[in-house]
């Protein structure tokens, strides 16, 4: 799942926007109950216990749109996990219970049970054993939109289905699963390792499309203007994961090999759907032959609806986005969705064919989808792209830590959506960045498809990714899933540097910023990049003490020295640099990272000797974030000093791939050039689709 968090700043805008009204408006909010464990207790958060063990679900259910109630009949097939079993509890929300019977060969024989506290106790007619399959009927009728948040669920988020402009030509229904919503619509186990095959038989009105899980197998039409669609899914996946959606979408198809693949969306975009989502089939290619492991399911479906709870959802074989990709022309230009789509495909890997076996493990699915993004990135747009969206997602965990700073793999929480935080997405993809850096990309691949292989379609804890990579290498690493799978936190290092020419030899002195009476000391492998006039060399070593210091012998001072050549260390530094240091960087800069953190340095020193030069030389860089600060610098400029740079503007301004360069290129055209030479260039672009790029052209009067 990908969670688009809703901003408290945005909150507080608003209550700064509402103060100044002439009138004040009181909105009442249902409540959301936050739960924390009590201080000092004793909590562990584990795999749920199996007794039952669901095999399949088949529901038939139609719906009152008025009433917003789901008419449902589930026949769920069943046995015992291990153990005998007299009797089947299942998780059900807010139902009213018409009628439950064991059915055997069709014939219906009536059960006993008690409805409690939204659990369902169904008494069967005999113990069972492991091997003995049961199925049972349950005829109900579930009322998500009465389950009362803080006694039936959390917050009004938790409903499981919604029914959206109930009385309008667009309405909706959808389903949100995770993390135990489902149970707000059809009975069942609520547990990330209740994995089940299903058929969903979905009656609706005629002009209505579905979607679930799995392949349509029939569509029947009704006497009373309805119609029937059957979905099935005949692999095993978990019940979090099964879906519904309803309502008048267009299905813009696609495929890949012998896959289909659909695009749902409301009817006035489907024109741009494959815009937004055209990619899905070289993602599955690219994922495919990265992992070693072809796409494990029988389609794959996107749909985008109305009011979502989140940013999307993966349910297998049909995930869910929210309605902020529904993108006009301009909207596409300027912003690509590709990370949102990459990281809920990914999921089909990790998090659907593999499952985390409890909350605790969510990193096994969200960490690894996180990082899907940034893989996907490298792939197609390059790895300074893809760099800047993992320098974000670390500036997204350190602003986080600053407030929270639990284990990645934490089994303390007090409610488990509290682990849908940047601690296992942004944090957990970095320490798989650095996972790879440390094993090795061929290692580090072939580890990953060793885990999917031993596990598909079954469940996983933290140590099960640990034995597949210590197979695979062959060495213990237990060092780094405790220290940082198992742990809170990050290091904090101070780096010195000097050459001492009487001994011929450059020394980095680095200290662990740590208290060692309380704190762990880290083990940080990581390379030195050390440039000499003639020479660039890159040295391997390893942080494993309080205070180290190392010593490479150098005939010269060095011209360069990198600390942590391949940024892959999750750490803060405190290292002293020279304004001569900072453009060094950006000369002798390997990745984006290295010479965004320079030219970001003189961005705001912008009175530097060496501010100008390197400016001028982030025009040609592949970033196109620092070429729009090179951009907006020289936008600064003197007018003569920005009419020397005219051809190279023009150029950008007509011909640059990404929209926020062409825009900000003609904001400094719009400077220096004459009235008619604006209007010919407004004739070139007046028909680029790039909303920042029109916006610029208004602006800068090129109309």
């Amino acid at each position: 799942m990908k969670k688009i968090k809703k901003g408290v700043c945005c909150l507080i805008g608003a209550a700064f926007f509402l103060s100044g009204c002439a009138k004040i408006h009181f909105i009442e909010f249902e409540p959301i109950f936050v739960r924390a464990n009590a201080v000092g207790s004793n909590v562990y958060q584990g795999s749920k216990e199996k007794t039952i063990d669901i095999i399949n679900t088949q529901l038939d259910i139609s719906f009152s749109w008025d009433s917003a109630f789901v008419y449902g009949n589930a026949t769920i097939a069943a046995k015992a996990y291990f153990m005998p079993q007299n009797k089947v509890i299942l998780d059900a929300k807010g139902f009213k219970i018409n009628k439950i019977g064991l059915l055997n060969n069709s014939v219906f024989k009536e059960l006993e049970f008690s409805y409690q506290q939204n659990k369902l106790t169904i008494f069967l007619d005999k113990t069972y054993s492991a091997q003995e399959e049961f199925k049972i009927f349950i005829s109900y009728t579930a009322m998500p939109e009465k389950l009362k948040v803080g006694k039936d669920i959390t917050t009004i988020d938790d409903r499981g289905l919604y029914f959206i402009n109930k009385n309008k030509p667009n309405k909706q229904i959808w389903t949100q699963g995770e993390t135990d919503c489902n149970s707000g619509w059809f009975p069942t186990i609520e547990d990330p390792a209740e994995k089940m095959t299903q058929q969903f038989n979905i009656t609706i009105e005629k002009n209505l499309k579905t979607l679930s899980n799995g392949i349509l197998i029939a569509s029947k039409e009704n006497s009373d203007g309805t119609r029937t669609d059957s979905w099935e899914m005949q692999k095993l996946h978990s019940v979090y994961l099964a879906m519904i959606a309803v309502g008048d979408f267009k299905i813009t198809e696609d495929s890949y090999r012998d896959i289909r693949l659909n695009y749902y969306t409301e009817p006035e975009f489907a024109p741009h759907a494959k815009a937004v989502f055209g990619h899905t089939p070289e993602m599955i290619s690219f994922f495919s032959d990265t992992l070693n492991y072809p796409f494990p399911w029988p389609k794959y479906d996107q749909i985008v609806v109305k009011n979502f709870v989140s940013g999307a959802m993966e349910n297998t074989t049909a995930t869910v986005f929210y309605d902020q990709l529904n993108k006009t022309a301009g909207e596409i230009a300027d912003e690509s969705q590709d990370p949102i789509i990459a990281h809920e495909l990914f999921h089909h890997w990790f998090g659907d064919l593999v499952t985390a076996e409890s909350w605790s493990n969510l990193s096994l699915n969200e960490s690894f989808a996180t990082y899907a993004e940034y893989l996907w990135l490298a792939h197609k747009f390059g790895n300074a792209y893809a760099d800047e969206h993992l320098m974000q997602d670390a500036e997204a965990y350190f602003k986080y830590v600053k407030i929270k700073d639990p284990d990645l793999i934490r089994f303390d929480y007090a409610d488990k959506d509290q682990m849908f935080d940047a601690i296992t997405y942004q944090k957990g993809g970095l320490i798989l960045h650095q996972l790879r850096k440390e094993v090795g990309d061929a290692a580090f691949f072939t580890s990953l498809n060793l885990y999917l292989k031993t596990h598909e379609f079954k469940t996983a804890e933290i140590h099960d990714l640990r034995l597949a990579f210590e197979e695979v290498t062959g060495r213990d690493l237990n060092w780094f899933f405790n220290q940082w799978f198992l742990a809170n936190s990050n290091p904090q290092i101070k780096i010195s540097k000097v050459y001492y020419p009487e001994e011929n030899a450059l020394k980095i002195m680095v200290d662990q910023i740590i208290d060692t009476t309380h704190q762990k000391i880290y083990q940080l492998p990581f390379k030195v990049k050390i440039v000499n006039a003639n020479q660039e060399q890159v040295f391997s070593v390893l942080l494993n003490q309080a205070h180290q210091e190392f010593s490479f012998p150098m005939d010269t001072k060095p011209v360069y020295v990198k600390f942590d050549a391949d940024n892959q260390l999750l750490v803060e530094k405190q290292e002293l640099k020279t304004e001569e240091d900072y453009a060094l960087q950006y000369q002798y800069a390997d990745d984006f990272i290295d010479r965004y953190e320079s030219l970001n340095y003189f961005n705001k020193h912008q009175n530097s000797k060496f501010t100008k030069e390197l400016m001028l030389k982030a025009l040609d860089d592949e970033s196109a974030t620092l070429m729009v600060m090179a951009l907006n610098y020289i936008k600064k400029l003197e007018v003569k000093e920005q009419e020397l740079l005219a051809t190279k503007l023009m150029i950008l301004a007509l011909k640059a791939s990404e929209s926020k360069v062409r825009a900000a290129s003609l904001m400094v055209l719009a400077k220096i050039k004459s009235a008619k030479t604006k209007k010919e260039i407004g004739q070139q672009l007046k028909t680029d689709p790039s909303l920042l790029v029109q916006k610029a052209l208004k602006q800068g009067k090129f109309n």
